[in-house]
């Protein structure tokens, strides 16, 4: 199933692309203009909207920690739409082709932008440690059970996928930054590229 959009092929969904351009300003130009300006002004109101647009750093919510699951949500909203041009393609080949490419591409550039690959020290190469990455991965994922599940498959998939998520979180490890299940995992499965540190 190629997904029900409902969308003419060819015309791009005006509020999809706003949304984009939106979480983009946010991240390029506002967020970074803003701390320009709370390191030459020093008031109460300037440090709470600054304190918004900075990440939490392990238990509670900030409005900077929306602009990354929004990019998540507008890869996945955008896929019905892009895969609809191909429902009348013979071999599914072609979108297979098309969502490896997006992938490798969206898994390069996080390697290039926070990975240090440019730097070819090949000991400190960050191999997942990006948004980019994990939309690349979490594309990927979702490209697979759209093309080849019905409705109620892709519903049984993501609830697969979100028990698959939460038991071992829940019951292999705790909820500090340390010993979560994903940081165990993390640390087995990239060791010494973890992060950009080098494990012995």
């Amino acid at each position: 199933m190629l997904g029900n959009a409902t969308q003419p092929v060819g015309q791009r969904l005006a509020s999809l692309d706003i949304l984009r351009g939106f979480d983009l300003f946010l991240l390029v130009f506002l967020q970074p203009v803003l701390v320009s300006l709370g390191a030459c002004v020093d008031s109460s109101v300037m440090n709470a909207v600054l304190y918004q647009f900075d990440h939490e750093v392990w238990e509670g919510f900030r409005f900077w920690d929306l602009v990354m699951p929004l990019f998540l949500f507008m890869t996945g909203v955008s896929m019905p739409f892009s895969f609809s041009k191909y429902e009348r393609v013979e071999s599914r080949w072609l979108i297979y082709k098309k969502v490896l490419r997006r992938f490798v591409i969206l898994f390069l550039f996080g390697m290039v932008v926070q990975g240090n690959l440019l730097g070819l020290d090949f000991k400190y190469i960050r191999l997942y440690s990006n948004t980019l990455q994990a939309i690349a991965a979490g594309y990927l994922i979702a490209a697979l059970i759209q093309l080849n599940f019905s409705l109620k498959g892709q519903m049984g998939m993501t609830f697969l996928l979100l028990l698959a998520y939460w038991f071992p979180m829940t019951f292999w490890g705790d909820f500090t930054p340390e010993g979560n299940f994903a940081e165990k995992v993390d640390r087995f499965v990239l060791g010494r590229f973890r992060d950009g540190v080098y494990w012995n």
